[in-house]
C-alpha cells in the first residue's frame, strides 16, 4: 500500500510595505518569538509564482529558523546566541568532570608512593565568552539592508546606524563596519535633520507662549483682586451713604 509523506502546513506571514530601490514595495514580515527584530522578504515575481514554501525558503537562506507558528521564529542572532549558549553549557558540565577524573588519577598515583595525600587543586573560574564575531552570514544580512534603506548621499527615511541594527538585532558596529567598507559615510539624515529643526522651532514658540499665558494669568488674578476690593468698598460706601439718609432726614 502507497503512503504519502507528511507535509508541514504553510505558514502564512503578515504583509508590509518598506522602503526598497527608490520607492516603496510590498514584502512580507518575519517576527522573531525571541526578541522581536523584523526580517522582510520583496515580493518579487518570482516570490510571487513560486510554491508557498518559497517565502519559508528566502527568510531560512538568509538565517532564519522559520517555525511551525510565529512563536517558534527565530532571527539570525537568537539563533547564534542559543547555539553559544548551549557550547557553553557543554563546555561547562564537562570542566567537572575533567577535574573530577584528574583529581582521581592524582590520589591513585599518590596512594601507591606512599606519598601525602594531595590538596585539592583550586579550579580556576569560567571565563567570559568574547563578544560575538560578524560572520560571512551576518555582514550578507547587513548588506542586503543597507541596499534598500541607503540612498547616493545617505540613509532614506529615518534610517541610521542605530535603527538599521536594532532592525536586525545586531551589534551598532556591525552596521558601521559594513556601511564604512561598502557604501559610504553615516552623514546626515534629511528626515532626522528637519524633524530636529521644526522640534527646536516648536520648542521656543511653546515656551513663549507659556511665558505669555503666565503673565495673563497673574494680571488676570490682579485686576479679578483689585475688582472685588472694589466691589467690598462700594458696598461699604453705599451703607454710610444710607445711615447718613436716616440720621440727617
Amino acid at each position: 500500500m502507497s503512503t504519502t509523506a507528511a507535509r508541514s502546513p504553510v505558514r502564512h506571514f503578515e504583509r508590509a510595505t518598506v522602503a526598497h530601490a527608490t520607492g516603496m514595495a510590498a514584502a512580507l514580515r518575519i517576527v522573531c518569538g525571541c526578541c522581536e527584530a523584523s526580517g522582510y522578504a520583496i515580493l518579487s515575481a518570482a516570490l510571487r509564482q513560486g510554491p508557498p514554501e518559497a517565502v519559508t525558503d528566502h527568510f531560512r537562506a538568509g538565517g532564519w529558523k522559520v517555525g511551525a507558528t510565529p512563536a517558534d521564529d527565530r532571527c539570525p542572532a537568537c539563533r547564534r546566541n542559543t547555539t553559544n549558549r548551549m557550547k557553553g553549557q557543554t563546555m561547562a558540565a564537562a570542566k567537572p568532570r575533567k577535574a573530577a577524573a584528574t583529581a582521581k588519577a592524582l590520589a591513585v598515583r599518590t596512594t601507591a608512593a606512599a606519598a601525602p595525600a594531595p590538596t585539592e587543586a583550586p579550579t580556576t573560574a569560567p571565563q567570559a565568552d568574547p563578544p560575538p564575531a560578524m560572520d560571512r552570514e551576518d555582514r550578507r544580512i547587513i548588506t542586503e539592508k543597507l541596499d534598500d534603506v541607503y540612498g547616493d548621499r545617505g540613509y532614506r527615511g529615518s534610517w541610521t546606524d542605530t535603527t538599521l541594527a536594532r532592525d536586525l538585532n545586531v551589534p551598532r558596529a556591525w552596521v558601521s563596519e559594513v556601511r564604512e567598507a561598502f557604501f559610504g559615510p553615516e552623514g546626515s539624515n534629511p528626515l532626522l535633520d528637519e524633524y530636529t529643526a521644526e522640534k527646536e522651532g516648536f520648542d521656543r514658540l511653546h515656551s513663549g507662549f507659556m511665558a505669555a499665558r503666565k503673565a495673563h494669568c497673574e494680571e488676570h488674578d490682579r485686576l479679578l483682586k483689585m475688582a472685588m476690593d472694589l466691589s467690598r468698598k462700594a458696598d461699604d460706601i453705599a451703607r454710610i451713604g444710607k445711615r447718613i439718609e436716616r440720621e440727617l432726614g
